[in-house]
């Protein structure tokens, strides 16, 4: 971690803690959490000006609704809930996690945003959503749960966005019919990476030149 990245944590951790909040603390690891560490990544936040200037360029509109998938203490949700979704959701398996997320809205009065606290895998409402976040939450092997979830609840009607923060699992999202579309930088360097359902059609336009490989994001 470099000397900016560390002094910008700080000071968002002394805001928070002086607007009662707290996102960005990662005080917390899997087995605290009474979690698998070879399954579930360290929640850490990602609610920055890099996802900012993502979601600025899909030109939300109130028709849209967001999930966040492995919401963690809600810090993308944070920033997501300031966009014109009608809905800004996030699901989290840790519920000292969740329970955190739950008292961060309620303090900053975004009735909005539901936290809801349960297995990804298990979860029976992506249809209700058309774009999804992910950063890197969990293992593989339980993206390729969730991703089954998902595409077997959607309507293949209609275009489905995921914005991969860390896109560990590529491999499996092209195999769930996900194509990349676009390639951002994001705080820590790993990339985000955006994906559609129905590239052809796209609301984003014309797909761009992405690579992606386990090391990181190239473009």
């Amino acid at each position: 971690m470099t000397i900016i990245h560390s002094s910008w944590l700080r000071f968002q951790i002394l805001m928070e803690r002086w607007q009662g909040l707290d996102f960005t603390r990662c005080n917390l690891h899997p087995s605290d959490l009474g979690l698998n560490d070879d399954e579930v990544a360290i929640p850490a936040p990602s609610g920055d000006r890099f996802l900012v200037r993502v979601f600025e360029e899909m030109g939300i509109q109130p028709s849209d609704n967001v999930l966040d998938i492995g919401c963690a203490k809600g810090s993308a949700l944070r920033r997501l809930s300031q966009f014109p979704f009608t809905r800004a959701e996030g699901l989290e398996l840790a519920s000292e996690l969740a329970a955190i997320a739950r008292h961060n809205f309620a303090r900053l009065q975004r009735p909005q945003v539901k936290i809801h606290c349960l297995d990804a895998r298990s979860f029976t409402g992506f249809n209700d959503f058309n774009f999804f976040y992910l950063y890197n939450p969990f293992s593989n092997p339980i993206l390729e749960g969730v991703l089954k979830s998902l595409t077997a609840q959607v309507d293949a009607g209609r275009e489905r966005i995921v914005v991969y923060n860390n896109p560990i699992g590529h491999a499996l999202m092209l195999q769930h019919g996900f194509a990349p579309m676009r390639r951002y930088p994001d705080f820590w360097g790993h990339g985000i990476v955006v994906y559609s359902n129905r590239p052809a059609q796209s609301r984003l336009g014309a797909a761009r030149p992405v690579t992606v490989s386990a090391s990181g994001v190239s473009a």
